[in-house]
């Protein structure tokens, strides 16, 4: 996959569209060229302000959809002669495609409300039951423990003790989420508590829309119920945040663990 390539469907990685092979190699060439990494979070940018733009209005969701509909089927009735153009600029070709892609997303996210993938929302039951309504679980508290527990699952860096201002692990257990083990670890501040899920990178790539990023690492987001929940990547582990707490709240946290991890 080459610099063309990436600026052809940059679009559909931001709003986690495409195949588990593609998004591999997009993410492959990435990690090699810092002019598309850097691109690409520029587009993550202006998403992100359009998203935040549309929620700070309430949305008629009725009308909403019908001017999507409209539009399809006004782009679908064009004869094939007035679209062709010639290529534009990349990054002109590239801000026309965010926003091509960001009205398909919240197209999705209007007509078909609640979609959010599996492991999400393993993990958002997970830390409702477990952390918020506090379900009998055996918990591990000691540290040295829960560093043997770590490596026993494959996760040979080191734990974070704490992490951003305050927050402090307090106790961890294997959990399953999608059909896969994870180490799930519990911090607190004494008043708020978050679920950061860890396991080894095996070559699955977690989906969903970015919604910033941390680190250089793109931070994919997701929500089930009243849980917000971010993921990323390291070079060896795949983490996901979970907590109950405003999406804000969940993004710094998600950022704080970036950094230590």
């Amino acid at each position: 996959m080459n610099c063309a390539d990436i600026t052809e469907i940059a679009p559909l990685y931001i709003s986690a569209e495409l195949d588990a092979r593609r998004a591999s190699e997009f993410d492959a060439h990435l990690q090699t060229c810092p002019a598309c990494r850097s691109e690409l979070e520029s587009q993550a940018r202006l998403d992100e302000r359009f998203r935040e733009a549309l929620l700070a209005d309430e949305v008629d969701v009725s009308r909403v959809n019908r001017r999507i509909r409209e539009l399809i089927a006004a782009e679908s009735s064009r004869p094939a002669a007035s679209v062709s153009r010639p290529r534009p600029a990349r990054l002109a070709a590239a801000a026309a495609g965010v926003a091509a892609a960001f009205l398909l997303l919240i197209a999705g996210y209007l007509l078909v409300p609640g979609h959010v993938a599996r492991v999400y929302a393993d993990a958002a039951r997970d830390h409702q039951l477990e952390v918020v309504l506090r379900q009998a679980r055996p918990w591990i508290v000691d540290p040295a423990a829960i560093a043997a527990l770590a490596v026993q699952q494959g996760i040979a860096d080191p734990v974070p003790p704490e992490l951003g201002s305050g927050y402090r692990l307090e106790r961890a257990k294997v959990c399953r989420l999608d059909g896969r083990l994870y180490l799930h670890l519990v911090y607190s501040d004494g008043t708020r508590e978050f679920s950061l899920f860890l396991r080894q990178r095996d070559g699955q790539h977690l989906t969903g829309p970015i919604r910033g990023f941390a680190d250089g690492r793109f931070l994919r987001a997701a929500s089930a119920g009243d849980e917000h929940l971010l993921s990323f990547e390291t070079s060896h582990l795949t983490a996901m945040v979970a907590t109950d707490q405003p999406a804000d709240a969940a993004k710094r946290f998600a950022k704080a663990a970036s950094a230590a991890l």
